[in-house]
């Protein structure tokens, strides 16, 4: 889904992606609800169209430009049975004791929240699991927000 917004003019080219840092001092800004406030925090977007619109963020000090961004999946380990391209559930994060797993960063993520409609966009195959889970990894878009 297509979301306007505002980034920096070196930000500002079709095909630029760029993850969402929201600075806590935005939420103050008149330009909140059409810039930061259409994304989510740690997400990440790529600006699909330019438009001719131009803001001063008082913030940064620096012209923001409008575009138009999409918000681009994650990449998480999900359990198998879920991951079929075009499967549409509620995302669940993984709880694993084993601290010192390799594929520990693929089985949650603080950027979906529990419960959050996803859609498996992509899936890459088969996930190691010292739990002996039947995991694979997928792309996943968040479809909420």
């Amino acid at each position: 889904m297509t979301k306007i917004t505002m980034v920096t003019e070196a930000q500002a080219r079709v095909g630029a992606v760029f993850k969402a840092i929201i600075n806590p001092k935005c939420i103050k800004c008149q330009f909140y609800k059409v810039c930061a406030g259409t994304l989510r925090s740690g997400g990440r977007y790529e600006v699909k169209a330019i438009r001719r619109k131009a803001h001063m963020c008082p913030l940064l000090n620096e012209q923001m430009i409008v575009v138009e961004v999409e918000e681009m999946p994650v990449l998480l380990a999900v359990e198998s049975k879920l991951a079929v391209e075009g499967l549409t559930f509620r995302y669940r994060m993984m709880r694993c004791e084993h601290r010192s797993c390799p594929q520990r960063s693929l089985c949650g993520n603080a950027y979906l929240t529990e419960g959050e409609r996803v859609k498996v966009v992509a899936v890459h195959g088969k996930v190691a699991c010292p739990e002996n889970r039947t995991l694979s990894l997928a792309e996943l878009l968040p479809l909420n927000l």
